[in-house]
């Protein structure tokens, strides 16, 4: 269109537009043409659109741009067109966005306009996609030039900080002069490397793509960039490495409390484990002690101040804060110390634990971490790491209870056999290397089995338990004592120079047990100690402490109360009476053992009654008596079988009726009548001695046994022998009120019984006690009639003891009667009841 036709109306004007290139004179067909063409476009039929007024189709801003375009590009009169948008609004309410150039042209002579018309609707609809895109994530996009300067920024990312929205007036590296890290990557990407990068700026995060873009030939390329803020992906990696790495330490620590034996160790790798995951300003472990240590043991306690930063990890500063009320901070414990977070929240900077269980905790930790506090995962993780502590710590308690158990004794509290034999092989070990030189005591109570049976077994162990107190006093430091069983101790003693030093301590320990020792009343035991010194032929442990008990034997059967060192002569004798232990298990086992009857005579000479006594055929080729075979049968232990054995073997003959009055010994032509002997007359009952140890009368079923074999009641002279039991003087002094009670059942019975007294005492000893009820008389030993004959003390001594028998109207039995001066001297003093030589020797029937 010409110049001077500019102020055509709308339709002619749309009609020029949107056929793109309009010219004067074109022909009516072309013009109608670009009529549809513009109905179309902008939804009208042709009727409506010759109508309308160009204000109804062109938005008026969009009209008042385009006249001001058109006027100042005719007033410039160039040659370039000028590039305009507009909006047409369609009768539907769409809108169509156009893109016009307007360009001079001359055509034969006449200046027209040349205008070209774009739809750009779809264009435009994509970019405000894009664009609300952009605006509605984290994401923005800009161009930096070679100078480090922005050429475009667009996109949500607003939480930069406000410096690098000023670049696009200064420098990327000006404003960012402070961060090396941005500098470095803007740097490389305008060097025309692609760069990818996550940075941490400010309190956040951002991922950051720097692309060199392609430019003009010989002009310096640009960069685009894309910025992306990844601050809670980066939480939440950070949060989960975390969680990765504190998983891991829980179990590496369960691992390692698995194996650890040592409680400190334990406490010190716990204190470790929270000190290197939490970046804590102070952990401290209060361990208590256990049940099984002493109430006075120091506490063990651990401080570690953990002067480093936080974990080396990629969580940012700020990442793990919560909203106030929200999740992800622990609530503060009651008295804990309190920090306010930034976002209002409260965090406990203090948190103690327990280990173990609350009411009876093993230890007690406690974390402070000031500049942060400690989140719900910190404490959760604190939780983890006491309760694994927890579950180790008792295990560790309970092997350490288990394996003191399994060594001392959990009556004394003293080794036991066990850790003794396993001290004394390491120190004779090291005696091998140094020279130095190890004994052991052997030490065992004299009269303690009276006290356990006459006041009980509970006082039995409370005299023991005082007894190794007593011990543990008198003993070098150094020196172990150890309890190996029942009434046997041991001590070990390393760095001896001799036997004289294990006698001194032995002293000692026999002096210690001579105070009474308080019980139910007081007390009295003694003690016999062996002695073994570690040399040649003695290198093994449990051959040195065989020695030494060997050697204690020895000393309780020279003298109760001393102290016996081993030595070649003990080891002969030992030898010995080990052989005989065997032999003699071996003899009663296979009943070898024969049964003999010594008479004993009354006054006139009248065999009144016989004792049984077994008799060992040794293998040597001799017949041991009991004198003989007791202390071996007491240390084989076969006391109660051979008990038993006599009383089998010799109460089977107290059912033999018999009238056959007993016949004279050789002596009984000169004995003297006396009243205490008028009863035996010919045809009166007979005794059977049977003499039965300590262990046998507290076999009630022996006793029972006994009992049993009474002869039935008739006649007198038919009547078989009736049993007499002879109840050993020492069993009697260690528990009076117990053998009494037993004379008293033999008696109600109707079996004879009779004190036989061994030492020379015995005067003294009824003195002492009251005699017991039933009691039918008493056998004195030989010690009481050696020397009668000539001895003038000797005799008044032994008529004394008749005359206090006499008044108790006890029968006096005397044996070891050898010669018959001996016998004619016993008789002459009173004495009821003579045995021996000068009776008459031991039988393999009853004398009758």
């Amino acid at each position: 269109m010409t110049e001077r036709d500019s102020g055509m109306g709308p339709a002619d004007l749309f009609d020029i537009l949107r056929t793109g290139l309009v010219v004067a004179g074109v022909d009516d067909n072309r013009v109608h043409r670009a009529n549809a063409a513009a109905c179309q476009l902008v939804g009208r039929s042709e009727a409506e659109y010759v109508g309308m007024h160009w204000h109804d189709l062109v938005d008026p801003t969009q009209l008042d741009e385009l006249q001001a375009t058109a006027e100042a590009y005719v007033a410039a009169g160039g040659p370039h067109g000028e590039r305009r948008f507009a909006r047409i609004l369609r009768p539907d309410g769409t809108i169509v966005h156009l893109m016009m150039s307007v360009s001079m042209v001359t055509i034969d002579g006449e200046r027209c306009f040349l205008t070209q018309m774009q739809d750009i609707t779809e264009l435009v609809s994509t970019q405000r996609q894009l664009q609300l895109v952009i605006e509605n994530t984290p994401v923005s996009v800009f161009l930096l030039d070679q100078e480090g300067r922005l050429g475009a920024l667009d996109g949500a990312v607003r939480q930069t900080p406000a410096a690098a929205r000023d670049a696009a007036a200064s420098s990327v590296f000006h404003t960012f002069r402070h961060q090396e890290a941005v500098r470095g990557i803007v740097r490389r990407s305008l060097g025309g490397e692609r760069v990818h990068e996550v940075l941490h700026l400010g309190r956040r995060w951002y991922d950051i793509h720097l692309v060199p873009v392609p430019g003009l030939v010989g002009q310096p390329s640009p960069v685009a960039g894309v910025l992306s803020d990844v601050t809670e992906r980066e939480q939440a990696t950070a949060e989960l490495l975390v969680r990765t790495t504190r998983q891991t330490a829980l179990a590496d620590l369960a691992q390692h409390a698995l194996e650890i034996v040592d409680e400190r160790a334990l406490w010190d790798l716990g204190v470790r484990t929270l000190t290197d995951q939490l970046g804590a300003d102070l952990v401290t472990l209060c361990a208590q002690p256990g049940p099984d240590q002493e109430p006075d043991a120091p506490v063990v306690a651990t401080d570690i101040l953990a002067a480093r930063p936080a974990l080396a990890t990629s969580t940012p500063a700020g990442a793990l804060s919560a909203q106030p009320g929200g999740p992800g901070r622990d609530r503060a414990a009651p008295g804990a110390d309190v920090r306010t977070d930034e976002a209002g929240g409260t965090a406990p900077t203090v948190v103690r634990l327990p280990v173990g269980h609350a009411d009876e905790p093993s230890a007690t930790i406690t974390v402070r971490r000031a500049e942060r506090g400690l989140t719900s995962d910190d404490v959760a993780f604190i939780r983890s790491v006491a309760a694994i502590l927890g579950s180790a710590v008792l295990r560790i308690r309970m092997e350490e209870a288990a394996r003191f158990r399994s060594l001392h004794d959990p009556l004394t509290g003293l080794p036991n056999r066990v850790a003794v034999l396993d001290r004394l092989r390491r120190s004779l070990c090291r005696t091998r290397r140094d020279a130095r030189r190890t004994g052991v005591l052997f030490i065992d109570l004299d009269g303690f089995k009276a006290v356990n049976d006459a006041l009980g077994h509970q006082a039995g162990d409370d005299l023991l338990r005082a007894v190794a107190g007593r011990f543990c006093q008198v003993v070098r430091p150094g020196d172990l004592v150890g309890r190996l069983a029942g009434d046997e101790f041991a001590v070990l003693c390393e760095s001896v120079t001799g036997l004289d030093d294990l006698r001194s301590i032995g002293e000692r320990a026999i002096r210690a047990l001579a105070p009474p020792v308080q019980l139910v009343r007081p007390v009295s035991v003694g003690a016999s100690v062996g002695l073994a010194l570690a040399g040649p032929g003695l290198t093994d442990a449990e051959q040195l402490l065989d020695a030494a008990d060997v050697a204690m034997y020895e000393a309780k059967r020279r003298e109760p109360g001393s102290c016996v060192a081993y030595n070649d002569t003990i080891r002969v004798a030992v030898t010995t009476r080990l052989r005989d232990i065997t032999d003699l298990r071996r003899a009663v086992a296979a009943v070898e053992m024969r049964l003999l009857f010594r008479p004993v005579a009354d006054r006139r000479g009248a065999v009144v009654a016989a004792e049984a006594i077994p008799c060992w055929p040794h293998p040597t080729g001799c017949l041991l008596g009991p004198e003989d075979i007791e202390p071996i049968a007491f240390e084989a232990g076969l006391t109660g079988d051979l008990d038993r054995w006599l009383v089998d073997n010799t109460l089977g003959l107290t059912e033999t009726s018999t009238t056959t009055p007993p016949p004279d010994t050789p002596a009984h032509v000169d004995a003297q009548a006396g009243d205490k002997a008028a009863g035996h007359v010919d045809g009166s009952p007979r005794e059977l001695w049977i003499r039965v140890s300590d262990r046998g009368l507290a076999d009630t079923a022996l006793r029972e046994t006994i009992i049993k074999h009474l002869p039935h009641p008739g006649p007198s002279d038919g009547r078989g022998p009736i049993p007499c039991v002879l109840v050993p003087d020492r069993l009697w002094h260690r528990d009076h009120r117990h053998v009494n009670t037993i004379i008293r059942e033999f008696a109600d019975a109707g079996v004879a019984v009779r004190l036989d007294f061994t030492e020379m005492g015995p005067l003294r000893a009824m003195n002492r006690k009251d005699v017991p009820p039933g009691l039918s008389g008493i056998r004195l030993s030989c010690q009481h009639v050696h020397g009668v004959e000539q001895d003038g003390i000797a005799a008044a001594i032994l008529a004394g003891i008749v005359r206090f028998a006499d008044l108790l109207h006890l029968n006096v039995a005397v044996r070891g009667v050898d010669t018959p001066a001996q016998l004619a001297a016993v008789r002459a003093l009173g004495c009821d009841l003579a045995q021996g030589a000068a009776v008459g020797e031991a039988l393999p029937t009853p004398p009758w």
